[in-house]
């Protein structure tokens, strides 16, 4: 699932792979409900699919079209119109490609009303190619998940650090809108914003284990001072480092896709917030490392080392650092989990 050639043009990856990815192999339907012609799986697989892809750094568009067939759920195939099941339909078998905005703090500026949707959306993932953006938007009864068409819109690529996620700002004039969720439905924007979270710490861990995979293998073959630099003990310590960091993300994330599946809304944020912080840290930690354990190749723009740093470091800043996310937590109540562990 690796997509070398696409990974950093303008587009981002190669449709033609992506749409084999959703027909063959169900990616998206992993996450789209019955209803939709989707297998309605849950988190625990939908983490599972996400990781997968991040560790060989897969530029498509994973992330949005997950989240967009996980919130399916929340409506009928009966109740949308003709059109937007046609467009959905070609999402879910990728030949529409959504994207998403990765910053919520301009959320109140988007407004939806009678099926149209105006305002700004910033930071949207492949908003330069999407046919369709998945964002929260204002209704006059409340917040709600909306997708919306591009066809109309105006776009503005942004700098990212990321290199093979490229973004855009959107602008929408009253372009053609479904609502996901029932506008002030305050669980149902929750859940979805928590599994959001969740897949961007799935991505942080698949991330994490592409690093220490290559780290590994390098090690294996790489001679220095005539022997294998694998078995210097430095190397040795970075790697185990990176290995035991990775497995307690992972561990979380897991624990966090439990509870989400199983609705318990509480448990799933907080250990949801504790798995983005862990993962945050790991997948920053593995991509230094994975630069150093690499010498001087690893610096240089032929080689891919740059390209997991630069993911790790933009990922693991989305929604806030390590330290906030942790204190989020804790602000939550996540010490709770420590006592129901215990007994």
């Amino acid at each position: 699932i690796r997509d070398d050639e696409n990974a950093v043009d303008g587009t981002g990856f190669d449709r033609h792979g992506w749409r084999t990815l959703a027909e063959q192999l169900g990616l998206i339907g992993i996450a789209a409900p019955e209803d939709w012609g989707g297998l309605g799986l849950g988190a625990e697989y939908i983490v599972a699919a996400v990781e997968e892809c991040a560790v060989t750094l897969y530029p498509g568009p994973v992330r949005a079209s997950v989240l967009t067939a996980a919130a399916l759920a929340g409506i009928s195939s009966d109740a949308v119109p003709v059109g937007w099941q046609k467009a959905i339909t070609d999402l879910l078998s990728g030949t529409a490609v959504v994207g998403a905005s990765t910053r919520h703090d301009g959320a109140g500026e988007l407004h939806y009303r009678d099926g149209q949707v105006t305002g700004p959306v910033a930071s949207v993932t492949h908003g330069a190619v999407a046919d369709l953006v998945l964002c929260v938007a204002q209704a006059p009864e409340g917040p709600a998940v909306a997708l919306v068409d591009t066809t109309s819109a105006q776009r503005s690529p942004v700098d990212t650090v990321d290199l093979a996620t490229p973004l855009s700002e959107i602008v929408f004039t009253g372009a053609s809108a479904v609502l996901l969720t029932e506008p002030g439905d305050e669980r149902a924007l929750e859940r979805h914003r928590t599994l959001e979270a969740l897949v961007l710490a799935a991505e942080l861990v698949g991330g994490a284990q592409g690093c220490l995979a290559r780290m590994v293998d390098y090690a294996k073959v790489r001679e220095q001072f005539g022997a294998l630099i694998g078995t210097y003990q430095a190397i040795q310590h970075k790697c185990s480092q990176t290995a035991i960091a990775n497995a307690s993300a992972r561990g979380l994330v897991a624990a966090a896709a439990a509870a989400f599946d199983a609705g318990d809304d509480r448990v799933a944020e907080q250990f949801t917030l504790l798995a983005r912080a862990e993962a945050g840290d790991a997948a920053t930690s593995a991509s230094s490392g994975f630069i150093q354990v690499s010498g001087g190749i690893g610096f240089t723009w032929e080689h891919d080392a740059h390209l997991y740093f630069r993911r790790a470091r933009a990922t693991a800043a989305l929604g806030g650092t390590p330290a906030q996310l942790r204190d989020r937590a804790v602000t939550s109540g996540c010490l709770d989990l420590l006592v129901h562990g215990a007994a």
